[in-house]
C-alpha cells in the first residue's frame, strides 16, 4: 500500500511540478501564448513525462 501511495504521490507532484517549470520557463523565454498551443503542450505532453519520472522516484522512496 505504501508503495502504490508513493507511486502516486510522486506522479501527481511530478507531473505538476514539470507543468509549472514549463509554463514558466516559456513565459520567461516569451513564448507566445496564441491560442494555447504552448500550453497545452507543457500540460499534456510535458507534464505526463514528470509524472513518470516522479512516480518511479517516489515508488523508489517509497520502497525504501
Amino acid at each position: 500500500m505504501r508503495l502504490f501511495l508513493g507511486l502516486l504521490l510522486g506522479f501527481v507532484l511530478g507531473w505538476i511540478a514539470t507543468s509549472a517549470a514549463a509554463l514558466t520557463y516559456g513565459e520567461l523565454a516569451g513564448v507566445s501564448q496564441r491560442e494555447g498551443a504552448f500550453a497545452m503542450g507543457a500540460i499534456f505532453l510535458m507534464g505526463p513525462l514528470g509524472g513518470v519520472v516522479g512516480a518511479v522516484l517516489g515508488a523508489l522512496l517509497a520502497r525504501r
